[in-house]
């Protein structure tokens, strides 16, 4: 037995209430073990100053009063609803920092594009168009386009 269970069980050794097994168990422990046997002494030395005090014996319907007195009390309303709207409200929030934030990342500057840029400008602006209504739209066409704009202009990629 270790010190801890010892020290844990030192009132139920002293009351005599451990089976018989616990009660040898802490006999032996006690036996060896000083300090545990110090920290009995200190037990027995309380119990001896606490046993001339009065013994009070509870009232007969003791239980009934304590009972009533544990008995939950009404919530308000407000007590009932904001529970229930704490996770509604961060997940509104939640939300709207979403929204907001895909709003701004989305929205961007329109460039300033001359000849053959704005044409490729343009053309890509129809294809991003065109991939929201169209999902399986093809990207080959874009770079067909891009590919023959640089060609003419004699810019090689």
């Amino acid at each position: 037995m270790r010190c801890k269970e010892c020290r844990d069980n030192l009132p139920q050794h002293s009351l005599g209430v451990l089976s018989e097994r616990e009660q040898s168990r802490m006999r032996e422990h006690l036996a060896d073990c000083s300090d545990c046997r110090a920290e009995l002494a200190a037990f027995e030395r309380l119990d001896a100053l606490i046993a001339p005090t009065e013994q009070m014996t509870p009232e007969r319907d003791l239980w009934a009063g304590v009972a009533r007195r544990m008995q939950p009390r009404r919530a308000s309303l407000l007590d009932w609803l904001v529970p229930r709207w704490q996770p509604a409200l961060a997940a509104a929030a939640v939300i709207m920092v979403l929204v907001v934030g895909g709003v701004m990342f989305s929205v961007q500057p329109p460039a300033v594009t001359t000849g053959s840029e704005t044409l490729a400008a343009d053309y890509q602006e129809q294809q991003v168009i065109a991939e929201w209504s169209q999902p399986l739209a093809d990207d080959a066409a874009l770079g067909l386009m891009l590919a023959s704009i640089d060609v003419e202009e004699g810019e090689v990629w």
